[in-house]
């Protein structure tokens, strides 16, 4: 049995079956949504899911001619896709509590993957979807301009957030922690960090859902309203916190360490290039 959970824990449901495979996605929709650097989705036998509660909040936002994305209208955690009537549930990873047992065997849309991103396993890759699943061809998000030049830009998935920040961030890091699993529905959260008045919204602000987890001092996550996709925060005073996967350019800098660890998806594979932590650095 397989539990799983949004952030804010409104929305649950149940995997009570083997799941069938896993795979990770590197496409720009997932890094969008996501706010990560991919995501990764467990495929299971629509009798074995269940959702537990929430069902009736779910957003749904169609991302593609084929493609819909489903999430928490409280937290913005991207949660599975169980289509009334289809051959297969689509299990976000990043929402489940235990050990599915399997791991993953691929990377689809490694083609895209993002520049700041480096894959450390050695599964297979494929650029797109593997040609023997019959998938239709993948859809690459616009790259959305920065206004202001040398400016770094990022944006949500259906574009009615964007803004910009001076360059290059004060740092990026890569977050294990269960809290940003759940938040990001993924594998870790990847996170770049620069100061509050390098930071410019620059459309979409007011449709900007800023969720601060209550049992926590700072932990706390924000997304577009629309389509659910991670967008800055402002973490403490003077400091923004920019979900990677939202960057629209290169940012210049890659995750310099990997925090709480000790935490981390046993599904996970591990950039060891970089220093890790178990949880916060000394």
């Amino acid at each position: 049995m397989l539990t799983g959970a949004c952030l804010c824990g409104d929305v649950t449901f149940e995997v009570d079956g083997d799941l069938i495979e896993i795979a990770h996605c590197h496409c720009s929709v997932c890094r969008k949504f996501h706010g990560s650097a991919y995501a990764t989705f467990g495929a299971v036998d629509p009798k074995f899911f269940r959702w537990t509660r929430g069902a009736d909040q779910i957003v749904h936002y169609q991302s593609s001619p084929h493609g819909v994305r489903h999430f928490c209208p409280r937290c913005g955690s991207g949660v599975p896709a169980n289509p009334e009537g289809g051959s297969v549930s689509l299990v976000t990873m990043g929402s489940v509590a235990e050990d599915p047992g399997i791991r993953p065997t691929l990377h689809i849309f490694a083609g895209s993957k993002a520049p700041w991103h480096t894959i450390v396993d050695d599964l297979a890759q494929h650029d797109e979807y593997p040609p023997e699943w019959g998938a239709p061809p993948g859809i690459e998000q616009p790259v959305r301009e920065a206004q202001t030049h040398g400016a770094i830009p990022g944006s949500c998935l259906c574009g009615a957030v964007t803004y910009e920040f001076d360059g290059p961030p004060d740092r990026m890091v890569n977050c294990h922690c269960s809290r940003c699993r759940h938040q990001t529905s993924a594998a870790y959260g990847t996170f770049v960090f620069a100061a509050e008045d390098a930071f410019r919204w620059l459309g979409g602000r007011d449709a900007v859902v800023d969720y601060k987890m209550p049992e926590a001092d700072i932990k706390g996550t924000a997304f577009c309203r629309h389509c659910g996709s991670l967008v800055p925060r402002l973490r403490d005073p003077g400091g923004m916190q920019i979900p990677a996967g939202s960057l629209d350019a290169d940012p210049g800098v890659k995750p310099a360490v990997n925090i709480f660890v000790g935490s981390r998806a046993p599904w996970s594979a591990l950039d060891e290039s970089v220093p890790c932590f178990a949880e916060y650095p000394r």
